[in-house]
C-alpha cells in the first residue's frame, strides 16, 4: 500500500518487524511479562468468586483465608511482573529509537552531497526528532498489546467454562469493539500522514528563516517570510485539528465500548443469578471480568493508535533509508599514479592537468557552481574522467579522498579552531601555520584569546564572513591527500589587499617543487586569474578558450569585457 507522498507502508511494517527482530529477546520478554501481568489480574476475579461461594456463602473460614491468600499472591505476582514489564518496554522503546537514529545518521553520512536532492532540512529535522520518538513509542506498546490480547483470550475461555451464554456475549462484543477501532484508525492514519508532511514543511521554512535572518533584514524581507510562515502555521493547525478530531473519536470509543461491555455482562450475569443459572460468587467474578476487560481493551486500542503513528514515522524513515547510496554503483578502481593524472570534464571540455594552479572564469556565475559540483561528483555524470577511469565508476570514498570541493557555504561545527581547520591528527603545527599564512589568516588566530585552542561556536558565528572564508581556505589547503582542490570564489568576501596576498601565496605554493597537487579556482577576480598558471574561459557551460590570463585578455574581447565588468562592479561596491 502506497500512502501520501509515495510512502510504502509495507516497507514501513517490514522495518518495524526488523526492529523487533533485532531485539527478539527483549520483545519476547516484554510479551511474557505483559502476559503474566495481565493474566494474573484475570485470575483474581476467579479467586474472589471462589472466596464468596466457598468461604462467605458456606461460612467456611478456612476457605475464605485460603482464597484471600491466593488473591494476595496473585496481586504480588502482578506487581512484580508489571514492574519488570514496564522496565522492559521502556528499554525496547529507547533502543528502537536509538537504532533508528543510528541508521538514519549513518545513511545520511553515506548519501553525502546527494542528500539535499532527496530530503530538505525540515523533513530531516522532523525525521530525527518526531519520527524517531514515534517509532520508539510504537515499539514500546508491542508487548503491551500482545499481552492484552492474551488476557482477553484467557478471560473469554474462563467465562465460557463458567457460563457458555456469558462467554458468548464477550466473544461477540470484543471483536466488534476491535473492528470498530480498526475503522476509526483509517482516517486517523491518513490525517497523521498529512500532519507529518505539513510539519516537515513548516520546520524547513523555520530553518530557512533562522539561517537567513540577517539577509532578510538586509533586504527587508522579514514581513514576507513571516506572512508565509503564518500561512503554513495555519495549514498545520488545520491538520492538527483533523488529527485531534480523529483521536477524540478514537478515544471516545476507547472509553465507551469497554463500558458498554461491562454493562451488558454485568446485567446478564445478574439476570442469571436471579434465575439461579450462576452463583453469587460467579456473578461477582463476571462483574470483575467485565470491569477488568476495560484495561486490556484500552491497551489494545491505545497500542493500535501508537503503532499507527509508528507506521507513519517508519514510512518516512524507510523512504530516506531506501535512497540509493552512490557507492553502490561503483565498479572500478582509482588510478594508482596519484599526482600524474588529468581531471577531465568531457561535457564542458575542461581539462585540469596535474600539479597546476588553474583558474576557471565563467561568464555566467551559476556555471561555476555547477561545473565544480560535477568535477567533484556532487552531481552524477558519466562524462567526468580521472585519468582513464570514469569518475562515476569509482568508489565515492576514493573520489572524496582525491578531489576536494571547498565552497563558501561549507560549515564549521562547534569545537576548537584547531580541530575545525585541521581535523586530521597527523597534521603538524608547522603545516597549520603554513596553511594559515597562505590563506592570510594568521592575524585571525593571533587575535583570539587562546589562539588555535579557542572554542568555535557552531557555524563560526563569532567570525565575520571574510574571516570564515579565509579559515575555510586554510582548512582546504590542509587536506593533504587531495590531488585536486576545487575552490569556488574563495576570496569574494575579502578586501583587495588580502585577495592579492592570497593569490601571491597560492602561486608561490605551486612553484614549490614538492607540491604535486592541482588547485582549481573558480573565479572572475583578475587578482587571482593573473596569478594562475592556466586559465579556462567558460561560456554557456563550455570551455571556449584556455591559456594564460594575459593571452586571453589580448585575444578574446568577451573575456576582456568580463574582466572589465568585474572591475567595475568592485569599484561600484
Amino acid at each position: 500500500m502506497i500512502g501520501p507522498e509515495g510512502l510504502d507502508h509495507r516497507s514501513a511494517a517490514r522495518y518495524l518487524l526488523a526492529l523487533a527482530g533485532r531485539q527478539k529477546a527483549g520483545v519476547i520478554w516484554a510479551i511474557v511479562t505483559s502476559g503474566i501481568w495481565n493474566t494474573s489480574q484475570v485470575f483474581i476475579p476467579v479467586a474472589i468468586g471462589w472466596a464468596v461461594d466457598r468461604g462467605i456463602t458456606q461460612g467456611d473460614r478456612g476457605q475464605l483465608i485460603l482464597w484471600s491468600l491466593v488473591i494476595l499472591a496473585l496481586g504480588l505476582v502482578r506487581a512484580v511482573a508489571g514492574t519488570v514489564f514496564y522496565r522492559q518496554q521502556l528499554l525496547t522503546g529507547t533502543a528502537s529509537g536509538a537504532m533508528t537514529m543510528h541508521l538514519v545518521t549513518r545513511h545520511i553520512t553515506k548519501l553525502g552531497a546527494s542528500l539535499p536532492r532527496v530530503a530538505d532540512v525540515g523533513n530531516l529535522t522532523a525525521t530525527c526528532t518526531s519520527d524517531v520518538t514515534a517509532i520508539g513509542s510504537g515499539m514500546r506498546h508491542v508487548g503491551r498489546v500482545l499481552g492484552s490480547v492474551i488476557a482477553v483470550v484467557v478471560i473469554t475461555v474462563i467465562m465460557l467454562m463458567i457460563s457458555l451464554p456469558l462467554g458468548l456475549v464477550v466473544l461477540v462484543t470484543v471483536p466488534a469493539v476491535v473492528g470498530l477501532s480498526g475503522l476509526l484508525l483509517r482516517p486517523l492514519h491518513r490525517y497523521q500522514d498529512e500532519y507529518r508532511t505539513q510539519q516537515g514543511r513548516l520546520a524547513g521554512r523555520a530553518v530557512d528563516i533562522a539561517s537567513g535572518l540577517r539577509v532578510l533584514r538586509g533586504i527587508g524581507g522579514e514581513r514576507r517570510f513571516a506572512k508565509a510562515f503564518h500561512a503554513d502555521s495555519a495549514t498545520l493547525r488545520v491538520a492538527d485539528v483533523q488529527v485531534a478530531r480523529a483521536e477524540a473519536n478514537f478515544t471516545a470509543t476507547d472509553v465507551l465500548m469497554p463500558g458498554v461491555i461491562s454493562v451488558i455482562v454485568t446485567y446478564t450475569a445478574a439476570r442469571f443469578v436471579l434465575s439461579e443459572q450462576v452463583t453469587i460468587g460467579q456473578m461477582v467474578a463476571f462483574y470483575a471480568f467485565a470491569v477488568f476487560l476495560t484495561l486490556p481493551l484500552h491497551d489494545i486500542m491505545e497500542g493500535a493508535n501508537q503503532l499507527t503513528r509508528a507506521l507513519v514515522a517508519a514510512g518516512r524513515v524507510t523512504k530516506l533509508l531506501n535512497t540509493p547510496v552512490p557507492d553502490r554503483a561503483s565498479r572500478g578502481a582509482a588510478p594508482a599514479d596519484r599526482g600524474e593524472v588529468h581531471l577531465v570534464d568531457r561535457v564542458s571540455g575542461l581539462d585540469v592537468p596535474p600539479s597546476t594552479l588553474m583558474a576557471v572564469a565563467c561568464a555566467q556565475s551559476p556555471d561555476a557552481e555547477m561545473l565544480a559540483r560535477r568535477l567533484a561528483r556532487f552531481e552524477e555524470s558519466g562524462e567526468v574522467m580521472l585519468g582513464d577511469q570514469p569518475l562515476s565508476s569509482l568508489p565515492i570514498s576514493d573520489v572524496r579522498a582525491r578531489i576536494l570541493l571547498a565552497r563558501n557555504n561549507d560549515r564549521f561545527f562547534a569545537g576548537t579552531v584547531r580541530r575545525e581547520i585541521a581535523p586530521s591528527e597527523t597534521t603538524g603545527p608547522d603545516e597549520v601555520t603554513e596553511a594559515l599564512r597562505i590563506a592570510h589568516a594568521t592575524d585571525i588566530i593571533d587575535a583570539l584569546p587562546d589562539g588555535l585552542d579557542t572554542p568555535m561556536t557552531g557555524r563560526g558565528r563569532t567570525f565575520s564572513g571574510g574571516q570564515l572564508q579565509r579559515l575555510r581556505l586554510a582548512r582546504a589547503l590542509l587536506a593533504k591527500e587531495a590531488d585536486f582542490t576545487l575552490l569556488v570564489e574563495p576570496t569574494n568576501a575579502v578586501d583587495a589587499y588580502t585577495e592579492h596576498s592570497i593569490a601571491a601565496n597560492l602561486a608561490e605554493r605551486h612553484r614549490s617543487a614538492s607540491h604535486r597537487a592541482s588547485t582549481v579556482v573558480f573565479t572572475v577576480s583578475p587578482l587571482l586569474l593573473q596569478r594562475a598558471q592556466l586559465v579556462a574561459y567558460v561560456v554557456d557551460g563550455r570551455v571556449v578558450a584556455t591559456g594564460p590570463h594575459a593571452e586571453l585578455l589580448s585575444g578574446h574581447p568577451e573575456y576582456r569585457q568580463l574582466m572589465t565588468r568585474d572591475d567595475a562592479s568592485v569599484v561600484g561596491q
